[in-house]
């Protein structure tokens, strides 16, 4: 069954490439901590996670949710997971600029899940989020903080990778 939530362009398509854009141009524009091949995984894992989550439960056989317009996959739909690439860039950036350690790691994880939890709030209201399958917000909290998680345990695998330290 195809539900269409509507046909025009409207806010929710200006909203995905108003942020592509502007999170993208300040990447670029704020001041390199990370070689371009690290800045380019923790980008990529942002896109890679909401790509992953989207396309286990958005689709059969759990199908709790759609995304912008319409139940099929369309161009829109895939842009909107470029959005997530400059998030968990700046994930990491503020973590390593704020130098997160200890238990401030929890409290840090917290404030971004909470962070998530409201852009997923207003991608609701603005119709990229349809959760009028049985999806309750709620759900994406342990996901959020097992996302934001293990983003900080790559980030430190990297770093001992790069400081030459052998794991395991």
């Amino acid at each position: 069954m195809t539900i269409v939530y509507d046909n025009a362009f409207n806010w929710n398509e200006w909203f995905i490439i108003i942020s592509i854009i502007s999170l993208s141009i300040l990447v670029w524009i704020t001041p390199k901590i990370f070689s371009l091949l690290e800045g380019t995984a923790f980008f990529i894992y942002g896109i890679y996670i909401g790509l992953f989550f989207d396309h286990t439960i958005s689709i059969q056989p759990w199908d709790f949710y759609d995304v912008n317009d319409s139940s099929e996959y369309q161009v829109m739909d895939f842009l909107s997971y470029l959005m997530y690439g400059p998030y968990s860039y700046f994930f990491i950036y503020f973590y390593v600029k704020l130098r997160i350690k200890g238990f401030m790691n929890i409290l840090y994880v917290l404030i971004w899940t909470s962070f998530s939890l409201l852009m997923e709030w207003f991608t609701l209201k603005i119709g990229i989020f349809h959760f009028d399958k049985g999806y309750k917000m709620y759900w994406s909290i342990p996901i959020y903080m097992l996302v934001q998680s293990l983003l900080i345990v790559y980030f430190h695998v990297i770093k001992r990778s790069k400081s030459g330290c052998k794991i395991g």
